[in-house]
């Protein structure tokens, strides 16, 4: 026997069967609600002559974004420090505010010492050293305050970048070195078929492909953690493109140390030109500094933050293998100063180009002002007017017998 089943009894089972749907999350995803109350999905309408079912129904877009799923249970000490396992910790370590101000402190005299240095022997290319050890001051000083606020993301940030790329500078610096000196001390001022000028316009233009690689590497290693790993790699691998070049670069180097060698058995090097040596093993040094700073930060990344790696849970590591590597790599050239030995008519080393690409073209917006060759191009055009096209004399009538043109300067007097 078939039994009649009742409307409300059906109206029932959508209703469990709509609330029992799972919800997405990752997606936006249609609902069905009525337009009436939210807790009733259904309304029954009984008249005297038949009984029906009227259901209005309202079709809503719900868009369930992800929400920031990071609830810290540990509240952060005076400076901000939680554990590690905190998701809202910045640091794998306790960071120490005495050793930010110590290796701030110390990159700062650095620092004094190579501006006074520059200024007493007049070597202006030094400022690309300058700008590598600003920026480790800088550096470690915001490190000092990140210290005492470990919850400060832009603290952080800035202090990771200027530590992980200011060795770029001296980096630059060093190749900057062995090109004045093979414009300086080789003869014929070239090593095999590159010019000092060409050889600095490589390798610092390679040097600079690093650095944005590096750049980028870094902002992502400071993102969220799903971006955290491709931030690593993609910064090991501008360490790694740098260390190449770093090795190519000796070769060089090594060339040069060679022919040097020749010329101080033949006796064609007197005066301040047998200096060489000391110039050359404070480059050999500076470059083993950085390098030792490159394999320690290829160490430390390509292990990851696993358990199994310490390097990341202490902080010792950084001061040791980051920053006195590069302090020695900077003292360096405050013991033997370039331009204590590049000096005299030999060390004006012509322009690279470089510097005048940059600024020609990257003061396009201000028309070159801030230029010193477009400003000296522009000097004597300043004055100059242009003659119109109809203005045509003859073969042979001399030009001063016209009278003087409109379109001359008002303070020109021709010569009759």
């Amino acid at each position: 026997m078939r039994r009649k089943i009742p409307v409300w009894f059906l109206v029932l089972v959508s209703v469990m069967l709509v609330r029992a749907t799972p919800v997405q999350t990752a997606a936006p995803h249609y609902g069905v609600l009525l337009r009436a109350d939210t807790t009733t999905l259904a309304t029954t309408t009984t008249t005297t002559a038949t009984t029906t079912t009227e259901t209005d129904f309202q079709l809503t877009l719900h868009l369930d974004l992800p929400s920031n799923t990071c609830t810290p249970t540990v509240a952060p000490d005076k400076n901000g420090w939680v554990p590690a396992s905190q998701c809202d910790a910045l640091y794998l370590y306790y960071p120490s505010f005495k050793a930010a101000i110590a290796a701030a402190v110390i990159f700062g005299i650095l620092t004094m010492v190579h501006f006074v240095q520059t200024t007493i022997y007049q070597a202006g290319f030094t400022w690309v050293v300058l700008m590598g050890v600003s920026w480790e001051t800088v550096g470690y000083g915001v490190r000092a305050l990140s210290a005492r606020n470990q919850q400060n993301d832009t603290d952080a940030t800035v202090t990771q970048m200027l530590i992980l790329l200011a060795p770029l500078w001296v980096n630059a610096f060093d190749y900057m070195v062995l090109a004045r000196m093979i414009h300086f001390f080789v003869p014929e001022r070239r090593i095999g078929i590159f010019k000092p000028s060409l050889l600095a316009k490589i390798f610092v233009l390679l040097d600079f492909g690093s650095f944005i690689v590096q750049m980028i590497g870094g902002f992502m290693a400071t993102g969220t953690s799903a971006q955290q790993m491709n931030g690593i790699h993609i910064y090991m691998g501008g360490i790694g493109i740098q260390q190449f070049f770093i090795v190519c670069f000796l070769v060089l180097a090594v060339q040069f140390h060679r022919l040097m060698l020749q010329l101080d058995r033949a006796g064609q090097l007197v005066g301040e030109k047998q200096n060489w040596r000391r110039l050359l093993y404070a480059l050999y040094g500076s470059l083993l500094a950085i390098t030792v700073r490159i394999i320690y930060r290829l160490i430390e990344f390509s292990a990851g933050y696993s358990a199994s790696n310490p390097i990341p849970y202490h902080e010792w590591y950084m001061y040791v293998f980051d920053a006195i590597p590069m302090a020695l790599a900077i003292i360096l050239w405050n013991v033997v100063p370039p331009g204590s030995v590049l000096r005299g008519t030999d060390a004006k080393m012509p322009s690279s180009g470089i510097g005048k690409f940059l600024c020609c073209n990257g003061c396009s917006c201000c028309g070159g002002c801030c230029c010193r060759t477009c400003r000296k191009r522009n000097k004597g055009k300043k004055d100059m007017q242009r003659l119109p096209d109809d203005d045509v004399f003859g073969d042979d009538v001399p030009l001063r017998v016209y009278d003087p043109s409109s379109y001359r300067d008002i303070g020109y007097t021709p010569r009759r």
